[in-house]
């Protein structure tokens, strides 16, 4: 559901300055665009669910092309992942992440235009955007992969890919205790994998799964 975001406040801001040090002017052109005003529109279209070309004019936003090229710099430098980290870390000591339970699923995107990760699956041409959540659907971890590939493959990715700066002393809790999904990740291997690392899962079985030599399911 969109919504409205006229742009963070100074505190919201305060919260990540650090993250993007200001770079000095080098040459002639013009200047690189401010990191709070990339921020301000990226976060602009996240809530809003606006196109690119509809992102604001004015001195708190940046130019929908700034913000586009600063969105795949900060996603390969690792920006990104750090804003995250940063975020649950925040929520991590308001005591808004629930860790007794979470989930995990994917949603498919059509692709029709193309691109490194697209390819045909089930559903069409396109990619599946994994996500795991906690027990109130706070989003933990997401990415996205090919459309053709196994989701089952891709649980422990996201559960290794869970990051949390606290700002605290000591090692912050990453990891739920009880995992569900859907029929579609039944799975042996991947519930004796969870239950490794400590995961109780609750994932139903499928009504036809197939049976191996010893009568278990794949």
């Amino acid at each position: 559901m969109s919504g409205r975001f006229e742009g963070m406040s100074d505190a919201e801001w305060k919260l990540f300055e650090d993250i993007f040090p200001e770079k000095e002017r080098k040459g002639r052109g013009m200047p690189a665009a401010h990191p709070r005003k990339v921020l301000n529109s990226l976060l602009f279209i996240l809530v809003t669910g606006c196109r690119w070309c509809d992102l604001p004019q004015g001195p708190c936003w940046a130019s929908k092309s700034s913000a586009h090229r600063w969105l795949k710099t900060w996603h390969s430098d690792g920006t990104i992942d750090k804003l995250k980290a940063r975020i649950l870390g925040a929520a991590q000591n308001g005591g808004l992440i629930q860790w007794n339970s979470g989930a995990v699923d994917g949603s498919f995107s059509s692709g029709k235009g193309g691109g490194a990760e697209v390819a045909y699956g089930y559903k069409g041409k396109g990619v599946l955007i994994h996500l795991l959540v906690d027990a109130q659907g706070m989003p933990l971890s997401a990415f996205s992969a090919p459309a053709d590939e196994d989701e089952r493959r891709h649980v422990e990715e996201l559960l290794e890919a869970v990051e949390v700066k606290t700002g605290k002393a000591g090692r912050p809790r990453k990891k739920v205790r009880r995992l569900a999904a859907d029929k579609g990740y039944d799975s042996d291997a991947l519930r004796n994998s969870l239950k490794e690392k400590g995961i109780q899962p609750q994932i139903p079985r499928k009504s036809n799964a197939k049976k191996d030599a010893d009568g278990q399911s794949p």
